[in-house]
């Protein structure tokens, strides 16, 4: 819908009225027809020798009834130098980064399982200088990589005992916390936990929210999924766990 006030105005520069915008839109493009239809209008406009500024006008020249859908102030329409220049600054503006991440972990006796922030119950545990949460670990990896900032081994090396049987949570609120310094929020994030043993679909939900959580975002950014390899490789063999993720990151 139209915002801006219109005025007729004379050849001398004077206003000779104030047009009432009520029900008057902007046109903006794409726009969609079928392909029948616009033909049908085309032909009809090529006979009657009728010039139309936009595909809807030759539709409404055809007698042919068209709707309108609300469009986004931001789809601006590139005419002068000076709307590119706008058009570069919105860019710009809505920056967005993507990362991949990836982390795998053995599994042996006598260690707690901790996916996603949740303890899980199960005989073995995975093995890790920190709590080995493979899927933080991995959502970690992918934030980090969409801010180019290196992999959590260069900001949480192994060799330091602060690390050591940390909680994994923790650590991405601070790798969370570089993102945020820098303007960014999560547009999305997608994680798959690549296990044999046990069945994770139980505690999927509280994985979501807890890793949504932490990088202050709704549930519904983030998606946590588990899959098995039909007892092949290492995940199959039930010798790991893997974790895969990728991350959008959008300007603020």
């Amino acid at each position: 819908p139209l915002a801006d006030t219109l005025k007729r105005v004379g050849e001398d520069g004077l206003i000779r009225a104030t047009i009432d915008r009520s029900g008057l839109w902007r046109a903006q493009t794409p726009q969609v027809i079928r392909r029948d239809l616009l033909l049908a209008a085309y032909d009809k406009a090529e006979r009657e020798d009728f010039q139309a500024t936009d595909e809807a006008g030759l539709l409404e020249h055809a007698g042919i009834p068209v709707a309108v859908a609300a469009g986004m102030a931001e789809n601006m329409k590139i005419t002068r130098p000076e709307d590119l220049r706008l058009a570069e600054a919105i860019v710009e503006a809505k920056t967005m980064r993507i990362g991949h991440g990836f982390d795998a972990h053995r599994l042996v006796p006598d260690r707690r399982l901790v996916l996603g922030g949740v303890v899980i119950e199960h005989h073995l545990g995975l093995l890790g200088h920190s709590d080995a949460d493979v899927a933080c670990h991995a959502l970690m990896d992918a934030i980090l990589g969409a801010l180019g900032l290196g992999d959590i081994g260069r900001h949480f090396p192994d060799s330091e005992a602060a690390y050591k049987d940390a909680d994994s949570l923790r650590l991405l609120e601070r790798v969370w916390a570089l993102a945020a310094e820098r303007g960014m929020r999560l547009a999305n994030a997608d994680i798959t936990i690549v296990c044999q043993r046990p069945k994770l679909a139980p505690h999927l939900d509280a994985m979501r929210a807890n890793l949504a959580r932490v990088c202050g975002a709704g549930a519904e950014r983030v998606n946590v999924k588990a899959t098995t390899t039909e007892h092949m490789g290492y995940t199959g063999r039930e010798e790991g766990i893997a974790a895969h993720a990728v991350v959008l990151l959008e300007q603020a």
